[in-house]
């Protein structure tokens, strides 16, 4: 055998093994796959009023954005006080996610939560159960949450909690 046919047998394996090592390493990685222990210990903090690592997955400057005003609420500690909030109206609160869409920056969740009113609160507890979906859409950067939209239906939790909507009163 001549040596030219040898490199010739040996180069092509070659390249093609270069070639396919070069194409793999060029994959971009699944942004779900990453997203996915983030988006599981946020959940997990507002199912269980646990905030241990949550300081590992949320920005010190967070952002929280809720139905119907979207006023900001700035800081971890706030979204701690949220989630605190919640929890004591609602001592199961259960937030399930229904769907989740995500981008190399931000993730789209439709989810639902089950509570019973049973808490202390703004309103004395009414002792009704709510199943409410919802909407949220969180922006990441550097593996942190830094900033979350929630979209509820406020008058449809309201009405489950046993509220009414009155007509104003007429003019006359």
């Amino acid at each position: 055998m001549r040596v030219s046919n040898i490199r010739t047998q040996l180069t092509v394996p070659a390249l093609f093994i270069c070639l396919s090592v070069l194409t793999a390493g060029c994959r971009r990685p699944d942004v779900s796959e990453q997203m996915k222990p983030i988006l599981e210990k946020y959940v997990q903090a507002w199912n269980t009023g646990d905030f241990q690592g949550l300081d590992n997955i949320v920005s010190e400057q967070f952002e929280l954005r809720m139905s119907p005003k979207f006023e900001t609420v700035r800081s971890l500690d706030s979204l701690k006080r949220a989630i605190t909030y919640w929890r004591t109206a609602y001592p199961d609160f259960n937030l399930t996610l229904d769907e989740v869409l995500c981008a190399a920056s931000a993730v789209s969740c439709r989810w639902t939560i089950h509570a019973t009113n049973s808490g202390p609160g703004k309103m004395p507890p009414t002792g009704k159960s709510v199943v409410v979906p919802g909407m949220s859409i969180l922006h990441v950067s550097a593996g942190k949450i830094t900033d979350e939209w929630i979209f509820g239906n406020d008058l449809y939790w309201m009405m489950q909690l046993g509220f009414t909507v009155a007509p104003p009163a007429s003019g006359k």
